[in-house]
């Protein structure tokens, strides 16, 4: 029933709260078009149908596949797949088709988005269709005011600042080939200039993925957040899936860092996978390869190319036969083979993802 009422409330007031990393995202306005595909999407999902009745309503879009750094449990050091860009053209052909519909844009992948020249176009251009979006950088992009201006005018909702220590030894540890005082600087800068121009935009999300070498330095970063003026710190946990072996030696010892519960031999607790994604937030790959979500690479599952098969765009793949296969798959519980069996979401609630959120915007 309170689910029931909740909808009546959301099509009465047309307001909308989408809540993405413990941040809140706040529609109000609603068109009419993005209400209806929002209860469509949620419909199919709630009733388990194998086919999708409405567009998504997230996408993640990734901009390049390229980057800077060499994290060590990042695809970006463990793949063999080809380095690109995503055009501008491309960018903005997916999103006349989708944009009206869509409610979220999740603008990165494994790379580097800040990399991409055309990025602050196309956070530009889809924030002309009416979308809340979210993206997320290493840091390294930010000495130049010009730079800084163009995100500022982009209108880009929420920007992730990766910052995995506070001491350079610290830091370099995980962030391979980064350097911790240049993007210490060009967070510094970032903030001082959004506060010289006046703007509220982006928001400033400070990560801190915790490993075994940095917990001991949440407190410090907690103060250094606040000390330089971000507007939320979140603690993010390591997810292992694509280099366990690595990965496992930089687990926090302290529980409350980590992602997953684990039982009396420390294997991770399973629990019944309830996602989403294949319902309401695929991904599509800088080459336009469409998969699920970004636990695959594209290598091992493709579901389409959105810039070169069919000839029917998006629609033809979301809303096509082998789509309906892996939700059909998914729903059987046939998951053998697929990332699905094995990602984050066996094993913990998706809040997990982030374990701590501070907000500092008010202190």
């Amino acid at each position: 029933m309170r689910r029931v009422l909740n909808v009546l409330k959301t099509f009465g007031t047309r307001r909308l709260v989408i809540t993405f990393d413990k941040i809140d995202f706040t529609y109000t306005a609603l068109s009419w078009k993005r209400l209806r595909n929002w209860f469509l999407s949620e419909l199919s999902y709630v009733l388990k149908s194998d086919r999708a009745w409405a567009y998504p309503t997230h996408l993640q879009i990734e901009p390049t596949n390229m980057c800077n750094l060499r994290c060590p449990v990042c695809h970006i050091v463990t793949d063999n797949k080809p380095r690109g860009l995503l055009s501008l053209k491309n960018f903005e052909k997916l999103i006349d088709e989708v944009g009206d519909h869509l409610l979220f844009l999740h603008l990165w992948g494994w790379g580097e988005p800040f990399i991409n020249q055309d990025f602050f176009s196309m956070i530009a251009y889809a924030k002309s269709k009416g979308l809340k979006m979210i993206s997320s950088t290493n840091g390294h992009f930010f000495e130049e005011e010009k730079n800084i201006d163009h995100l500022i005018d982009s209108g880009l909702d929420v920007l992730i600042f990766a910052l995995d220590g506070v001491i350079r030894e610290t830091y370099e540890k995980y962030r391979h080939q980064g350097d911790f005082d240049k993007a210490l600087r060009g967070l510094r800068f970032l903030l001082q200039r959004r506060k010289q121009r006046g703007a509220s935009s982006p928001l400033l999300n400070l990560r801190m993925l915790v490993t075994r070498d940095n917990e001991d330095e949440v407190p410090k970063m907690r103060r250094l957040a606040q000390e330089i003026g971000v507007d939320v710190l979140t603690l993010k946990t390591l997810n292992t899936f694509d280099n366990e072996a690595e990965g496992n030696c930089l687990l926090p010892l302290q529980s409350e860092y980590r992602r997953f519960e684990y039982n009396e031999s420390g294997q991770p607790i399973r629990k019944k996978n309830l996602c989403k994604k294949l319902w309401n937030h695929p991904t599509v790959y800088r080459d336009g390869v469409v998969v699920p979500c970004d636990y695959h690479t594209g290598l091992e599952l493709s579901l389409g190319n959105v810039f070169s098969d069919y000839g029917g765009g998006f629609r033809e793949i979301w809303f096509g036969e082998r789509f309906r296969q892996l939700r059909a798959r998914f729903l059987k519980g046939k998951r053998s083979g697929l990332r699905c069996e094995n990602c984050a979401l066996n094993f913990a609630n998706v809040d997990r993802c982030v374990s701590h959120v501070f907000n500092l915007k008010n202190v």
